[in-house]
């Protein structure tokens, strides 16, 4: 059985007894089990939030409510009403309540044709410090609203507490589910992803238009897996960390996170962070809608903050922010370029924080939990300054990708960034740290939540370009060789693919010896990847490469394909054309603007013809420069002047590895299709050896000795490089 313990156990001794004592008695069972399950009435803020909620494929779907009460806490039972004594509250309703809430999460699978009548559902109250003697000699066991329902403190050793299950189903029999069944009144229970309704196909559309792509993308039900459904709901008292590919979910789980502590905690100071300015509407939609399926309110965004790291006079930013209440006037883009010269916009945050972090000493308690979405753009002292704001237990949570890292390439590992105390135990420690006594810190907190998340499914992009991505990404048919990557079995596994053949020890790299990968099925989910999928004749090749000889026959090339696209029924939104930055890019964009033009084809160059925090614009397809395309994403994507993914600007001081990122993040925009372009060069020779070798990559065995850049989880080699001394935190 899966259990998925939601929250930390607080004081409530009761809860924590119910839930280890099943867990001991239904551990080898076939369900899932949630610790404060979450679901939200449609009045005001009251939540129903069930203690525990079991769910057998066998025994059917069971609400438990746990009272921590003992004998001389109740003074009397009057039909759903028990009176008190010496208790937090006068009257409880424990039986009541428990069926509200079982007719709540009934509601939720009854409301869906794929789960209606496949489930049992029942409810039990459990008092775990109880005894049946106890119970019987008030007479307590003859009401009719407590027989049956009521379990004691006898009732809970595995055997027992199996059988009273079993004894409920009898009465309450759950049928049989197939396997398909079963998977999905998981999935409806672990939660589903908000969605649009369907796009109509007009009559005649041809088989393989790929309209029908979308169309059948776009009526599949989405529903979380089993580490979403943890990265989405749990709320860990103390830092997290998620590391995750493109197209896992991050941001949307963080979502779904911060609505749901908001409606648990109304006055929890709440904060969401992120690093792309021209999300803030997407992300402040993104959040209501979660809050409102919870609740049916809007969010109080007093309490709640969405936030940009840094933030303008017109829009409100954490740096900002935090700089004027801490009597300091924020620094604009303006001031770093008079201070420093110009940089990129990420050397400019690093700078301002890094000055904010120095001059203050003293900085104040702002926040109870702070989000922070886009985690490897943002530099150490931003997050110091970030836990500085943070009340106790210091709910600091981040999620990141390092091969999305286009500005800073520093990923952001705890014990460099945070330091230690002076007893030599780190800072916020995520597990595997070994403490002066040579103890290593736990993976988890007490109660089970993780300390840290590696997501490895990627469900916005299909596996033939996620796998490109990573290739061009690390230079894994790079003509010289890699220049960076994970460099062990178990690291390639943390990010979702399988070594087929040889390894990365120093005899194989120094012998020339080949290494091959592949992504099993388990971590490819998308649609477009599975045997099944409706619409495969309408799909073709997810990956076209095209170079051309010049970038005028390039532009004029990608206007006549858009126009194409339109005419097969795409929609302008559907379409984003990004790439990596180069030289005279604003000449570009307005150049294969007016190619675009000349075909009857509107589109908007993102924070150019469109505010710096609007990407889209109805009716107009969208040009964007690779940071503000960053965490957008597209049904197709063109991705133009790709040659610049081999070239570094000097005057931006950038290095391979800075385009190479860009490039990753460009690729993994599409949610189907992505064609490049650019000048001929080298990087479509790598592009077509992705092509060949699909799905297996076989490339040269590298190892941190010979790359640039390592990207195993826990070594900290680049970041101690970069990193400048750390202040002494407490």
């Amino acid at each position: 059985m899966e259990f998925h313990p939601y929250e930390p156990f607080d004081q409530n001794k009761a809860q924590k007894t119910v839930w280890e004592k099943l867990k001991s008695a239904f551990k080898d069972e076939e369900g899932v089990a949630f610790y404060r399950y979450p679901i939200f009435n449609r009045n005001g803020n009251l939540h129903r939030e069930p203690d525990i909620l079991l769910v057998h494929r066998e025994y059917g779907l069971w609400v438990i409510e746990c009272k921590g009460c003992y004998i001389n806490n109740i003074a009397s039972i009057q039909g759903h009403e028990w009176k008190m004594n010496d208790w937090h509250s006068e009257v409880e309703t424990p039986v009541a309540q428990a069926e509200d809430q079982m007719f709540a999460i009934k509601n939720r699978l009854t409301e869906r044709r794929e789960t209606r009548g496949l489930v049992s559902f029942n409810f039990r109250v459990v008092l775990p410090f109880v005894k049946y003697e106890e119970w019987q000699s008030r007479g307590l066991d003859n009401f009719p609203s407590t027989q049956g329902v009521v379990l004691l403190a006898e009732d809970l050793t595995p055997k027992t507490f199996r059988e009273k299950i079993i004894e409920g189903d009898k009465q309450n029999p759950q049928t049989m589910m197939t396997d398909e069944q079963w998977e999905m009144v998981k999935a409806v229970l672990g939660g589903t992803l908000p969605s649009k309704p369907p796009r109509s196909v007009p009559t005649g559309t041809p088989s393989n238009n790929p309209i029908r792509v979308i169309q059948a993308i776009e009526s599949k039900l989405k529903v979380l897996d089993e580490q979403q459904q943890k990265v989405a709901f749990e709320i860990p008292d103390g830092a997290q960390r998620i590391r995750g590919l493109a197209g896992t979910g991050k941001t949307v789980l963080f979502a779904k996170r911060i609505a749901k502590m908001h409606a648990r905690n109304p006055d929890w100071k709440l904060a969401f962070v992120f690093f792309t300015q021209a999300l803030y509407d997407e992300i402040t939609e993104r959040i209501a809608l979660e809050y409102r399926g919870m609740t049916g309110e809007e969010p109080n965004w007093i309490n709640l903050k969405i936030l940009h790291a840094w933030g303008t006079k017109s829009r409100e930013g954490f740096y900002r922010s935090l700089a004027l209440k801490c009597g300091v006037n924020p620094k604009s883009l303006n001031d770093v370029k008079n201070e420093i010269g110009a940089t990129s916009p990420a050397k400019s945050f690093e700078y301002i924080c890094d000055r904010l972090e120095q001059d203050v000493k003293n900085i104040p308690v702002i926040y109870d939990a702070v989000l922070i979405d886009e985690g490897q753009d943002l530099p150490p002292s931003f997050y110091r300054l970030v836990r500085s704001t943070l009340s106790d237990p210091r709910r600091l949570y981040w999620a990141y990708d390092e091969a999305q890292g286009i500005g800073s390439l520093i990923v952001p590992q705890p014990v460099t960034i945070f330091g230690k105390n002076p007893d030599g135990t780190p800072v916020v420690d995520l597990g595997g740290n070994k403490l002066p006594n040579g103890d290593i810190t736990p993976p988890v907190y007490e109660g089970g939540i993780r300390k840290a998340h590696n997501m490895n499914r990627c469900y916005r992009t299909p596996r033939q370009l996620l796998m490109t991505a990573h290739a061009i990404n690390m230079g894994l048919f790079r003509q010289e060789r890699a220049l960076q990557g994970v460099t062990n079995k178990e690291e390639w596994e943390k990010l979702g693919y399988q070594v087929l053949d040889g390894d990365f020890t120093d005899a194989s790299v120094k012998a020339g010896k080949k290494v091959t990968i592949t992504r099993p099925d388990k971590n490819s989910p998308h649609p477009i990847d599975q045997e099944n999928f409706e619409a495969k004749d309408a799909v073709g090749s997810p990956l076209v490469i095209q170079p051309f000889a010049s970038e005028h026959s390039e532009q004029k090339w990608i206007a006549q394909q858009v126009a194409d696209d339109l005419k097969l029924g795409f929609d302008p939104c559907d379409i984003i054309i990004t790439g990596p930055s180069g030289d005279n890019e604003n000449n570009y964009f307005q150049s294969l603007q007016e190619a675009l033009r000349k075909h009857g084809v509107k589109s908007c160059i993102a924070g150019v013809d469109t505010p710096r925090d609007i990407f889209r614009m109805d009716g107009y397809v969208t040009i964007s420069n690779i940071f503000r395309a960053k965490g957008n994403e597209a049904w197709k994507v063109y991705a133009c002047r790709f040659d610049y993914a081999t070239k570094p600007l000097s005057w931006k001081q950038e290095r391979e590895i800075h385009k190479r990122n860009e490039a990753f993040v460009a690729l993994t925009r599409a949610r189907v299709w992505c064609v490049v372009t650019g000048l001929d060069s080298p990087i479509f020779d790598e592009l077509q050896k992705a092509l060949e070798k699909y799905p297996n990559f076989a490339f040269t065995a590298f190892n941190k000795k010979t790359i640039e850049r390592n990207n195993d989880e826990n070594d900290d080699t680049e970041e101690m490089k970069t990193q400048t001394k750390l202040p002494l935190l407490v």
